[in-house]
């Protein structure tokens, strides 16, 4: 097998088309259970009950597409560009659209756009895993797809704002999709020209039945596991309530843009610093002082109120320093560890088995929180009591913070404390070395 150099160009190749990705999750993420809340006058309780069976089907489908991406290797741009066509007209149809009642045509455009989101995500963490064993580049190749996937939500969070400003409020969401469209095509078209000399090229296709495929797991994919599915609801909660949180209870909904801007683009800033310190420190250590970075920006946010508009900034850049860790590290991790263990013939499955946890933490996180305000009588943009602006602080900032803390944790006790006190990267090389003892 002959690896070709990760040069710059290949890594803008790669990780061009993660910005459409990033620019089109936006919209279904964060402002389509708002926009369908306020504008059609679906109740909180529905919202969160509606959101936690798509998020489960999503979730539940992730494993699916990835046993499948690892047995369809050789026809991922045609898949690419199926789905990148499939997740632009949902998205269209969500905001431009209306058939049957609103929580069935919210439901069933969603289903459609998370599902053409999910099969673009995987095939995107697939094939970096296919591309080298290497530890550094694999951080350098996650670092070049969540920057751009930052850089696209950046883009995405002030494009409603901006176009509001040319066209009518009726037309934002039709000119939004055509700019996604165009920067989807541009996306397929850079990756389709990437040249990599790939490890699938050596690595014979799975035969495994669906459910024998995730016996493949090692125990040390099992515990990242448990400590990324606390760390993305610690992280999932936030994005849920954000709009509320700007709006309702700071009092700010004209800043709600430049707030995500300043958050997303502290994640990419941070990238590098994030990479250095995994490459000296180890990346489960490194990964653990985010957690902690985390902790203190969303305690920060806790005590704020009315009209706090540069604290809750500071609070953002903080907060958004740490998502540069959250999204480059825990995939790194796992390329090492199914390199580790030889198992990179299942990288479609296990990286989908991420993906598949990150999307149960945003069911869930909807599933609760969303119900929790509507019980104490939080209305989105009205008036409310203190008792439910109080609720919506503690559940936006107290509750990540706890699980953060108990995300970091975990990491030292399955991670550092495991190898008795020893380095990550000492962890990772004995693993290495005795895999290449049983080989």
């Amino acid at each position: 097998m002959t690896q070709g150099a990760i040069t710059k160009k290949s890594l803008f190749q790669y990780g061009f088309i993660a910005l459409p990705v990033a620019f089109a999750g936006f919209p279904l993420y964060i402002l389509a259970p708002d926009f369908f809340a306020t504008q059609y006058g679906l109740s909180l309780a529905l919202m969160g009950g509606l959101l936690l069976f798509i998020r489960l089907f999503d979730a539940i489908q992730d494993p699916i597409i990835g046993w499948m991406a690892d047995r369809l290797r050789g026809r991922f741009i045609k898949i690419l560009g199926v789905s990148g066509a499939v997740l632009c007209l949902s998205i269209y149809a969500l905001f431009n659209a209306m058939f049957f009642s609103p929580a069935i045509w919210f439901s069933l455009c969603m289903i459609f756009a998370v599902s053409a989101y999910s099969v673009l995500s995987i095939i995107l963490g697939t094939q970096a895993t296919l591309w080298t064993k290497d530890k550094n580049d694999q951080t350098r190749i996650a670092g070049s797809r969540e920057g751009f996937a930052l850089i696209g939500l950046v883009v995405a969070v002030s494009m409603p704002v901006l176009l509001g400003q040319f066209v009518e409020p009726e037309q934002v969401y039709k000119w939004y999709v055509a700019i996604l469209s165009i920067f989807m095509i541009c996306g397929i078209v850079i990756f389709s020209r990437l040249k990599m000399g790939s490890l699938s090229q050596s690595t014979e296709k799975p035969k495994t039945k669906f459910f024998e495929a995730f016996r493949t797991l090692p125990k040390e994919s099992l515990k990242l596991f448990a400590v990324y599915t606390l760390s993305m609801l610690a992280s999932s909660i936030p994005a849920v309530l954000v709009i509320f949180y700007v709006r309702d209870l700071l009092g700010a909904e004209q800043m709600t843009g430049l707030f995500l801007m300043l958050y997303f683009l502290s994640g990419v800033v941070a990238m590098p610093f994030w990479k250095n310190i995994s490459t000296r420190m180890g990346k489960y250590l490194a990964w653990i002082l985010s957690n902690i970075l985390a902790v203190v920006g969303f305690l920060g946010a806790f005590y704020l109120g009315a009209g706090d508009i540069w604290p809750y900034a500071i609070v953002c850049i903080v907060s958004g320093l740490a998502l540069g860790a959250d999204l480059t590290l825990p995939p790194s991790i796992l390329s090492d560890q199914i390199h580790a263990r030889d198992n990179i013939a299942f990288a479609g499955t296990n990286y989908a088995f991420l993906a598949f946890l990150s999307k149960i933490s945003l069911a869930v996180a909807s599933a609760i929180a969303l119900p929790i305000l509507d019980f104490v009588g939080f209305k989105p943009d009205a008036a409310n009591t203190q008792n439910a602006l109080m609720t919506l602080s503690a559940a936006y900032a107290l509750i990540p913070c706890i699980l953060k803390l108990m995300a970091a944790g975990l990491t030292y006790v399955f991670f550092i404390r495991s190898n008795h006190g020893g380095s990550n990267e000492n962890f990772e090389n004995n693993r290495n070395n005795r895999s290449s003892h049983h080989a």
